[in-house]
């Protein structure tokens, strides 16, 4: 089988295939099947979470299945080389083991075994029968969410507080890298030998944010710089979302950790956003230090999902 997923069907057993599907008729089944509520909640309007469903960012190719028993449909899924992700199955079908063990097996011939193999957006419930067929746990993330509120905050006067600009490009690529180096959050080159990245790594995605990211979303970001070192030590980016704002990313530099400088820009975020948005949402990985920091401010969590990964074979 060539290396592609331009298949229209294939057959997975006696039993199961795969068949390809109307991406939009797929994207309202993910929606009510795949994609919990309490995942994406605060998604405004019907429209918008079909459009979600569909425009997943993991996957090139337009590469969405149906997965029948004989002739009725029991589910749903992304697969195509090197990835699978939005696996769904329609109730009351049951027998997910053997059918993610038959798309494995598919998985395999089709993929680049050069390199990792994914599955992303894995609900924990399915999460059990990947790592029983090999799969390696990598990190697991849930949304968590509050409304936004206005708060009085006070600054120490070592402080200089700015909203950021694209000039601070590299500082910030460089706090960033010092404040996850070596925590869950690492971004790695080599997620099996985890080789971690270089803050240049980082650049690329913060000019996007800059790219995408302006008014009422910047006021509500933050830098803040200690005056007498005068460096960089804590960043806040707050970008857009499915029409919510978002903690894009927050960044504290090791050295400056328990003086309360993350919850000071999180609440500098929520009192500027509260002008305009009743909520702001974040991204958070299990495990992370920083999840006890949203507790404390009243972020409430979302359905855990998780991705898992098939190392690359080295030659």
């Amino acid at each position: 089988m060539k290396k592609s997923s331009n298949i229209d069907n294939l057959k997975l057993s006696d039993k199961y295939s795969i068949v390809r599907a109307n991406k939009k008729e797929f994207a309202v089944y993910d929606s009510v099947y795949g994609d919990r509520t309490n995942n994406r909640f605060a998604v405004k309007h019907w429209d918008l979470r079909l459009a979600v469903s569909l425009d997943n960012p993991f996957a090139k190719e337009e590469s969405f299945y149906w997965i029948k028993a004989c002739e009725k449909r029991v589910g749903g899924v992304i697969i195509e080389p090197n990835l699978v992700s939005r696996l769904f199955f329609i109730p009351p079908f049951e027998n997910k083991f053997e059918i993610i063990k038959l798309l494995k097996k598919e998985l395999i011939k089709l993929s680049d075994t050069n390199k990792d193999i994914n599955a992303f957006q894995i609900p924990l419930e399915q999460s059990q029968y990947f790592e029983r067929l090999g799969f390696w746990p990598s990190k697991s993330r849930r949304w968590m969410m509050r409304p936004t509120e206005t708060f009085k905050i006070n600054w120490n006067n070592n402080l200089l507080i700015k909203i950021p600009e694209k000039s601070y490009d590299i500082e910030i690529a460089k706090l960033f890298s010092e404040s996850f180096k070596g925590d869950i959050d690492s971004n790695y080159i080599d997620e099996s030998k985890r080789k971690e990245c270089s803050y240049k790594d980082y650049i690329g995605e913060i000019n996007d944010y800059f790219k995408y990211t302006e008014g009422i979303l910047l006021e509500a970001s933050t830098l803040i710089f200690d005056k007498e070192e005068k460096r960089l030590i804590g960043a806040c980016l707050v970008s857009s979302f499915e029409e919510w704002p978002l903690i894009h990313t927050i960044g504290v530099h090791p050295s400056y950790r328990g003086k309360h400088l993350a919850s000071m820009m999180l609440k500098k975020a929520l009192t500027v956003l509260n002008k305009k948005y009743p909520v702001v949402r974040l991204f958070v990985t299990i495990g992370n230090g920083a999840e006890s920091v949203y507790y404390e401010l009243g972020f409430i969590p979302g359905v855990e999902f998780k991705k898992l990964y098939i190392p690359a074979i080295k030659n």
